[in-house]
């Protein structure tokens, strides 16, 4: 648990990692092909806290919706990793996320900055 953080804010910021985590996945998918500890380490690395108990039913998700394509590709060095990326669906719908995101956000910002 975080130092100092309300229990209400660290409830309120985990429901809004789970809103968002299919946004981030799908842009860093779009960045680059990726395997899901990758994918995984990347989002930790950008301090969003993920743990593989919800990346990888998501990942399987976009699969399953035709979002995203697998391929096992063996390493050199140690085992084989199932490599995910976009499809073009994949990537149109990231496109539409993208464009939600930014709407709702400004809506958000709006909001704030008449409260205060």
């Amino acid at each position: 648990m975080q130092d100092n953080v309300p229990t209400e804010i660290i409830s309120w910021k985990s429901q809004l990692k789970k809103g968002t985590l299919e946004l981030a996945i799908l842009a860093l998918l779009d960045a680059k092909v990726s395997y899901g500890l990758e994918l995984l380490e990347r989002l930790n690395e950008l301090n969003l806290d993920v743990s593989d108990g919800s990346i990888y039913p998501l990942l399987a998700r976009l699969r399953s919706e035709g979002k995203v394509t697998t391929q096992w590709v063996d390493e050199d060095v140690g085992h084989a990793h199932k490599y995910y990326s976009l499809t073009p669906n994949g990537r149109q719908f990231l496109r539409r996320l993208v464009a939600a995101w930014h709407e709702y956000t400004e809506a958000i910002d709006g909001v704030i900055k008449k409260a205060h």
